[in-house]
């Protein structure tokens, strides 16, 4: 969707049409985690919740894999996707994604050296040229796994 027009992003969303009073609604959906400065006042109403959404300003996970902090650094074309991870289940891969606004592209990077509950902060260089957009995720073992957001170079 990226490649279309404009900014898109993924919002985790989860139906539950039904529900019985021995049902565990954690493991099954995925959600957003909205990076906020602080928790808003209710006089506030739902305008700082809504502009971070708008803005891109949070992940979706499925609440075992955590992203901390995640941004592209630098300018030009050597750019650094830089974030802070940490997770319960053992990691399987991190995978760094992008396009050129017609060819979706990736880079995985094997974690399956890494043990259960812990944590990394990933510094993964990248060529910025010819790319519309870049986003980062991290999947653990039993298939859960955060997404950051695209973040548009163009």
């Amino acid at each position: 969707m990226n490649n279309w027009a404009g900014p898109k992003y993924m919002l985790a969303e989860g139906d539950t049409y039904m529900k019985y009073p021995d049902d565990e609604t954690f493991p099954q959906l995925m959600v957003n985690y909205v990076k906020l400065d602080r928790v808003p006042k209710f006089k506030d109403g739902w305008a700082p919740v809504v502009q971070a959404l708008r803005a891109g300003d949070y992940f979706v996970t499925s609440g075992e894999v955590l992203l901390r902090n995640s941004s592209v650094e630098g300018s030009g074309n050597k750019r650094t996707y830089s974030a802070e991870v940490e997770w319960t289940f053992p990691p399987e891969f991190a995978e760094l994604v992008w396009s050129d606004g017609k060819k979706v592209d990736r880079e995985l990077i094997s974690l399956k050296d890494m043990a259960p509950f812990g944590s990394r902060k990933f510094r993964l260089p990248f060529d910025a040229a010819g790319k519309k957009w870049v986003r980062f995720a991290v999947w653990d073992s039993a298939g859960n796994g955060a997404l950051a957001q695209p973040v548009h170079l163009q």
